[in-house]
């Protein structure tokens, strides 16, 4: 798959079907990434989408436990148990059920944000909100990004070190 980006503003229609734009659709490759979506709610308490197989290998990629710890068995019910799938219909359109709708908090003016491998379904006064929010802290933000993933590639080299360096003798 490639990048999702942008943002779009858009109109979920009386039937609860929201159209995805042409350039997302064509950023999926249907034989690869599926050519329908999981719906979830995110972290952010916003819905995600995702590409159903993209999705399904992700998730399956995870360990599964028989027996799992409390947390990781609240967060598969939170995350699998409200989860829905959404085909596309031959306009491009999903149709995201009454319940999800009403749980996130939506209303029909809506503003979809590609985030990466994602899609996120925000209101669109909380994105318009979100938007200045961010770009008030932009500074902080990308330096606390940039402070994170230089931590993560001096911690890959210190484990490849580690791992590749050779063991004297006790």
């Amino acid at each position: 798959m490639r990048l999702l980006f942008g943002n779009y503003e858009l109109t979920i229609d009386d039937k609860n079907r929201l159209l995805v734009p042409a350039e997302i659709r064509r950023a999926i490759d249907p034989v690869e990434d599926g050519n329908a979506f999981f719906i979830v709610t995110g972290t952010n308490k916003r819905l995600w989408m995702y590409p159903d197989k993209y999705y399904e290998n992700m998730v399956l990629g995870l360990q599964s436990d028989i027996v799992p710890e409390e947390e990781l068995l609240e967060f598969d019910q939170m995350h699998f148990g409200l989860a829905s799938r959404a085909e596309l219909d031959r306009q491009g359109r999903v149709l995201i059920p009454e319940r999800t709708l009403r749980k996130a908090g939506l209303s029909k003016d809506i503003t979809l944000v590609g985030v990466r491998d994602h899609i996120e379904v925000w209101s669109r006064n909380e994105w318009n909100a979100r938007v200045e929010e961010l770009c008030q802290r932009r500074s902080e933000i990308a330096l606390r990004a940039k402070q994170r993933h230089l931590g993560s590639h001096v911690n890959r080299a210190q484990r490849d070190t580690y791992s590749e360096s050779p063991r004297t003798a006790e």
